[in-house]
């Protein structure tokens, strides 16, 4: 079950970066069904290269591994109250070492990335006439990120570690930072790890609809979005959700 419509978003400026499929997208269409006027962005210069149905949406594109494409986002941005980082680490192929570790340690001290993104939106977020303040809400797609550099359960620490202290570094501007995060996957070896799925999302098996675990997972971390950036949750900071 979702919560999907629970809630009344109207008048609130959504900021999704990272929502034009998968996790992100689940995000973007509850907070569109609730009312919220929202923006998803996407590495493609045109929203209507995706195969996703984004009308419903505005669209801006953004490289989370350039400075120059998070500043021409963040001034593009008039007014915020709720931002949601659902955007994972997808580096071009072939990248040079060099240059991976260089995107790796901005990324982990916060010269790039998701963190980056935030720290040039804190200002605009404390703004917002939203009960609580503006929200920002990291899901795991921040973690892999910090996984450049570290191991997913050591990147997961991390991520719980340092939404804490963004929440009381940014507490008296008003603004609450939360986060949602799947449980990190551990690496099994390779003869005891579970085959891949076939397929990804809803499929028919004879006369009967059957959903996909992970678009299951998909609502669970929606759902848990939607609180947090809730009035429900106005004084709920600091805090990350761990959906297993």
């Amino acid at each position: 079950m979702t919560t999907s419509g629970s809630y009344d978003f109207a008048g609130y400026q959504v900021l999704v970066v990272g929502g034009t499929r998968g996790e992100g997208h689940a995000i973007a269409s509850s907070f569109a069904s609730c009312g919220a006027s929202v923006t998803v962005t996407g590495t493609m210069m045109l929203r209507s290269l995706y195969d996703t149905d984004l009308s419903a949406f505005d669209y801006e594109s953004v490289n989370l591994a350039r400075q120059d494409s998070i500043d021409h986002l963040a001034a593009s941005i008039d007014h915020i109250d709720v931002l949601v980082l659902a955007a994972t680490c997808n580096l071009p192929y072939g990248l040079p070492v060099g240059e991976h570790d260089f995107i790796a340690e901005a990324a982990r001290s916060g010269l790039l990335g998701p963190t980056f993104l935030t720290t040039r939106l804190r200002l605009k977020l404390g703004q917002s006439p939203a009960l609580g303040g503006g929200c920002v809400v990291n899901t795991g797609a921040v973690r892999t990120w910090l996984e450049l550099s570290q191991p997913a359960e050591t990147a997961h620490a991390e991520l719980v570690a340092s939404t804490a202290r963004a929440a009381d570094n940014w507490a008296g501007l008003g603004v609450r930072v939360n986060s949602v995060a799947r449980s990190p996957r551990r690496v099994l070896p390779r003869q005891f790890a579970p085959r891949p799925a076939a397929s990804a999302g809803s499929r028919v098996a004879g006369d009967t609809l059957v959903r996909d675990p992970r678009s299951a997972t998909d609502t669970a971390v929606a759902d848990a979005v939607l609180f947090l950036a809730s009035s429900s949750a106005s004084r709920i900071t600091g805090h990350t959700l761990t959906i297993s």
